[in-house]
Parts: C-alpha cells; sequence; structure tokens
C-alpha cells in the first residue's frame, strides 16, 4: 500500500457514481498527506489496517499494483458489467475530483487521456507518470450500456369478440370500474320485520290447531257434531270478513266461490271411505313419521310472500299437497268416514282457504292482521296447555324466537352483507311489464 503526498490544505472528499459506487477526491490544492481508501467503495483504512466496509469490519486489505482494495470484494466483472474508463481530469464541479498533483497537472492530464484504457474494476488502473517525475492517477469513470427500445402500447379493450395481445385473464385497471357493492341493501326496521314474521307465526300456529283437532277426534275428547258445527260455522265466517274487506268481491264471485266449495266438499265426502283405506295398512309409526315430515315441508315451501301481499296470486302447490297428503294419512287412524271427512275439511280450510283471508286481512289493516295473530296464539297456547304444559313452553319458546329474537338477529347481521354487482354478472331478461323473469 503506498501513500500519497501532496501540497496544499484539504480534506479527501468522495463523489458517488451510479447510485452506491463512491470514488475517493481531493482537491489539486492540497498538501496534507492523503489517507488510505479503498479504491472500490471509498471508505478510509483504518490505523490498524482495517477498514469498516459496508458497516462491518472486514479483512485486511491487500494491494495489487496502483489499487488499494478489501479483500472481500473479489467478484469480478462479467462482460455485461459495467465498464471503467481510466482517465484524468482536472479539477472541475462538473467532473469527478481525482488525486493529483499541484505541478504539471496539465501536462499530465494530456498524456494520461491518451493512454485511457477499458479495464475490469478489480484488476486494472492506468498510472501515468510526466516527465517531470509527477506522478497522476487515473479516476475511474463507470459506464453501462444504454439500450433504447420504442415500443407501441396497445389499449386493452373490454371485448370478447376481438382478438387482441394480450392473455385471457387480463385485466387493467378500468375492469373494475363497473363494481357496485349492496346495489340491492335494504335497510330493515324492527317492527317491521316483527310484523312481517306474524306471517310465519300464524302458519306455524295454524299447523299446531290442524294437529290438535286430529288428536281430540282420535281420543273423542270432543264430538263428532261439535267438531263438523265448528268448520261450516268457520266457513261461513270466513266468507263473510271477506265481503267486508274485500272490495273487489261482489255477489257473483262469492256464488261461484262457494259453489266450488261445496263441490269439493261433496267430493271429498264421497271419497271419505276410499281416504280412510288408503293408507290402513301402515304401522302407527310409519304415519306419526310421515306427517311430521309432509308438514315441516308444508311450512317451508308456503307461500310467505302471497301472505305478505308481495305478491296478488297464491301459488303454492308443493306445500298444499304435503299438507293434504299429511291430512289422509291421519285420516286412516280415524274410526269412521265421518271423521275423515271432518279432518280433511279441517285441513282444506287451514291450508287452502285461511292463507287467502290473511293475506286480504293485512292488505286492508295491519292491526287485524296483529290482532288475528294474538288470537291464534292464544288459543294454541291454551289448547296446548290443556294437553302438556312441556309442548304449551315448546311452543312459545318457537313463536318468541321467530317473532322477536330472529328479527334482532336479522338486523345484526346486515353490516356483514357484501353483494358484488357488476358487468360480468348474468344478464337479467325484463319483460315489458317492467318485471325480471
Amino acid at each position: 500500500m503506498e501513500n500519497q503526498k501532496h501540497s496544499g490544505a484539504s480534506s479527501p472528499s468522495t463523489t458517488q457514481l451510479g447510485g452506491s459506487t463512491q470514488i475517493p477526491s481531493i482537491s489539486n490544492n492540497s498538501s496534507s498527506t492523503e489517507l488510505d481508501r479503498c479504491h472500490y467503495c471509498g471508505n478510509e483504512l483504518t490505523t490498524n489496517n482495517k477498514m469498516i466496509h459496508n458497516g462491518s469490519s472486514s479483512t485486511p486489505p491487500t494491494t495489487t499494483g496502483n489499487l488499494i482494495h478489501c479483500t472481500n470484494v473479489q467478484t469480478p466483472l462479467s462482460s455485461s458489467s459495467p465498464k471503467i474508463i481510466s482517465t484524468t481530469t482536472t479539477t472541475n464541479i462538473n467532473t469527478i475530483d481525482t488525486y493529483s498533483s499541484s505541478s504539471s497537472s496539465s501536462s499530465s492530464s494530456s498524456s494520461s487521456s491518451s493512454s485511457s484504457l477499458t479495464s475490469p474494476i478489480s484488476n486494472t488502473i492506468t498510472n501515468s507518470n510526466s516527465n517531470n517525475n509527477s506522478n497522476t492517477e487515473t479516476t475511474p469513470i463507470i459506464t453501462t450500456p444504454s439500450t433504447s427500445t420504442t415500443s407501441t402500447t396497445l389499449k386493452w379493450r373490454k371485448n370478447l369478440y376481438e382478438k387482441q395481445s394480450f392473455a385471457d385473464n387480463y385485466t387493467d385497471e378500468t375492469f373494475l370500474i363497473g363494481l357496485v357493492q349492496n346495489a340491492n341493501f335494504m335497510k330493515y326496521d324492527f317492527w317491521t320485520v316483527v310484523l312481517d314474521s306474524f306471517t310465519v307465526s300464524q302458519q306455524i300456529t295454524s299447523v299446531i290447531l290442524f294437529v290438535i283437532i286430529f288428536f281430540h277426534s282420535l281420543k273423542y275428547t270432543l264430538s263428532l257434531p261439535f267438531l263438523v258445527g265448528m268448520a261450516g260455522i268457520f266457513l261461513v265466517l270466513g266468507y263473510i270478513v271477506l265481503i267486508i274487506i274485500d272490495p273487489t268481491s261482489n255477489f257473483n264471485t262469492i256464488k261461484d266461490s262457494i259453489l266450488h266449495v261445496v263441490l269439493l266438499f261433496g267430493t271429498v265426502y264421497g271419497l271419505s271411505p276410499v281416504l280412510r283405506t288408503l293408507t290402513n295398512s301402515f304401522s302407527d309409526d310409519t304415519i306419526w313419521a310421515l306427517t311430521f315430515i309432509l308438514l315441516l315441508a308444508h311450512l317451508f315451501f308456503h307461500d310467505y310472500g302471497y301472505t305478505n301481499n308481495e305478491t296478488v296470486k297464491f301459488s303454492a302447490p308443493i306445500s298444499l299437497n304435503a299438507a293434504i297428503f299429511a291430512s289422509v294419512l291421519l285420516g286412516s287412524r280415524l274410526a269412521s268416514n265421518t271423521h275423515v271427512f271432518m279432518l280433511i275439511t279441517y285441513a282444506i280450510q287451514t291450508f287452502a282457504l285461511f292463507p287467502i283471508l290473511r293475506h286480504h286481512l293485512k292488505r286492508h289493516s295491519m292491526e287485524l292482521h296483529a290482532g288475528l295473530t294474538v288470537i291464534l296464539c292464544v288459543t294454541c297456547s291454551a289448547l296446548l296447555l290443556g294437553m302438556s304444559t312441556l309442548l304449551a313452553l315448546i311452543y312459545v319458546g318457537i313463536i318468541i324466537t321467530i317473532t322477536f329474537v330472529c328479527p334482532i338477529w336479522l338486523i345484526w347481521i346486515q353490516k356483514y352483507k357484501n353483494e358484488i354487482n357488476g358487468p360480468w354478472d348474468e344478464a337479467s331478461v325484463i319483460s315489458q311489464s317492467g318485471g325480471e323473469f
């Protein structure tokens, strides 16, 4: 390692090239002894012949010719690495500072610039000597090959029918412009949801009341004339209420409806012997299991939208067929054909006619809708309490859960709703009346 002396008072400085490479420099007026520096990174060498390199103590430096470098910098330059052009320059604020002598700097610069060479960083540096024995070191200038490419930017378009130079799954920043979140979001009100849940409570109560009537018929706790008379009273009372609250009803409409009902009941009465013996060979366990499954299916597939005035036509074929089939299964456990006729009559009134009456009641008045719900729930609770306290408590718990707990839960989970719509969705066909198919 060799030290160089210079004249003038100046402190050594470094110039950063190409981002992170530093080159030691000192002005031409330097007169103090120059410190040893690494010609690769430009850091000073300490007195104990070691240096701080990249924040850690490295191994002692070595000297190869005039190039002082760190022993841990041993990677040679490849053909694609930056090159060093060895040249000597005078002091200029626009050029790289170099170690130079204060005398004959112009003559040494001209002689060294003519012999500039391209060499790897770790092995070669040019040393030029002038005629007056003044030594001038060359300065490495890092150059990198530049490549200029001209490309035509093609804009991606959202067209399936056009062949484009993009991958099939390519999307750009304009793809999510049509994204819509929670487009059909509706904020629910608690009491509105409670009133709508009355429809479910009414249907569940109607099914339980039908089962209670079957139980009393099976156990003979209620006489047959009383049950038949109650069925007739409910039918007449329902038509009277419908005439009062339905403004579109008239005498001809009511007359046609009564004729259809009388024809239906006459058919049921004629088929009562067949219906009583149709499933007579089934065991009791099979009858109870099938009845439970069919009534549960009736509750699941019932047209609650019609009762809540969301539709104008009652359409629940699966629900109605399941309920009638359940009544036929239960009728096979009764003793006489009249009992079977009475049970099928209650099934038609409960599952086919009563939803129509409840639909018109709610459309006419919400107070009547709520009042009917209270009457049904109180009547069912009283009848169940006379049969079993446990059954009455279970029924009350189910009604409270459906009427009050479920609306609270529905409102709470609204904050987690995240429906995403966009141009990628399947198109909806809209009819001329404005409704979707």
